[in-house]
Order: structure tokens, then C-alpha cells, then sequence
């Protein structure tokens, strides 16, 4: 087993076109091939900044422009329904007060209207009542001036028969006290 282990870390020439760059052993590094390895590196690096890395900044950059216009749009949105709602708000407390004012004012109107109505029927009942106070009492001295003219004619009547009877003074009077028996009170 030694001889294997020997034969392991035995130097295996070169061949091919990196002649003198390969290492000696698995783990010996060489100055030609980190220079070798950093030069791929960087040609990888300069390779990928321009053709993948450049891209891939303007993509990252325009998603972060898109989400920071999608942030700003959606925090003017939202200011303006806050705006919206508090607007909204403001217009049913006004139109709630409003409301409120129109249904006091009519309220107050219905009120001044029954007054004036019933006002009015009082006043039409009294101007009723009035009218047959002076219809009754107009009718009363057309009646007494009626009953007078009555009572007048009916004296006349009562002279002319009792003179025209010649009555004796006690049949007079006895006429007289039914005449008067006769007469409306």
C-alpha cells in the first residue's frame, strides 16, 4: 500500500496545450493558473455586468420604480377615499341637519296654520252667532211691532161693536175683561 499511496503523488507530465501549468499535486497551487483562474474570472464578471447584470439593475430598478408609483398610487387612493368618506360624512350630517330644519320649519308652519284656522272658525262662529243674535232680535221687534198693529186693530174692532151694540156698562166691561183675556202676552 505504500507504493500506491507513492504512486499518487507522483508528478504526471504534461500534455496538451497548457503545458507547464498543470499542478504537481492535487493540492499544489500554481501562480500561472490562479492568474489563469482570477483572468477567467474577471472576463466572466466583465461578460456578465454587460450583457446579464446591466439588464437585470434596469429590470430590478423598473420593478422598484413600478412598485414605488403602485405604492404612491394606492396612498393618494387611499387619501382620496378618506377624503371621499369624510366629504361623504360632512354631506349626510348637513343634509341630516337640513332635514331636521325643513321638518322643525314645517312643523312650526302646520302649527301657525291650525292657530289661524282655528282662530278663523272662532271668529266665523262668533260673526254666526252674532248675525242670529240680530236676526233673532230684529225678529222679536217685528213681532212685537206686529202684536201692537194687532192689538191696535183689535181695539179699534172692540169699539166699533161696542158701539155699535150699545151696551150696557156692565156687559162693557165684561167684554172689555174678555178681550183682554184674548190678547197675546
Amino acid at each position: 500500500m505504500s507504493e500506491a499511496t507513492n504512486n499518487a503523488t507522483m508528478t504526471v507530465p504534461a500534455t496538451g496545450g497548457l503545458a507547464g501549468l498543470a499542478p504537481t499535486s492535487a493540492i499544489d497551487i500554481s501562480g500561472k493558473m490562479v492568474l489563469l483562474t482570477w483572468t477567467a474570472f474577471a472576463i466572466a464578471a466583465i461578460l456578465l455586468h454587460r450583457l446579464a447584470w446591466k439588464p437585470i439593475l434596469r429590470a430590478l430598478e423598473k420593478r422598484e420604480r413600478d412598485i414605488r408609483v403602485s405604492l404612491e398610487d394606492a396612498d393618494r387612493a387611499r387619501k382620496e377615499a378618506e377624503s371621499s368618506a369624510a366629504r361623504s360624512r360632512q354631506t349626510i350630517g348637513e343634509a341630516m341637519e337640513r332635514a331636521r330644519a325643513i321638518n322643525e320649519e314645517a312643523r312650526l308652519a302646520a302649527e301657525r296654520t291650525a292657530a289661524r284656522l282655528e282662530k278663523e272658525a272662532r271668529e266665523k262662529a262668533r260673526r254666526l252667532v252674532d248675525d242670529a243674535t240680530q236676526e233673532i232680535g230684529a225678529a222679536q221687534r217685528r213681532a212685537l211691532e206686529e202684536l201692537r198693529r194687532e192689538a191696535g186693530l183689535l181695539s179699534v174692532q172692540i169699539s166699533e161693536k161696542m158701539l155699535a151694540e150699545q151696551l150696557t156698562p156692565a156687559q162693557r166691561s165684561a167684554y172689555a175683561a174678555r178681550a183682554v183675556e184674548n190678547l197675546p202676552t
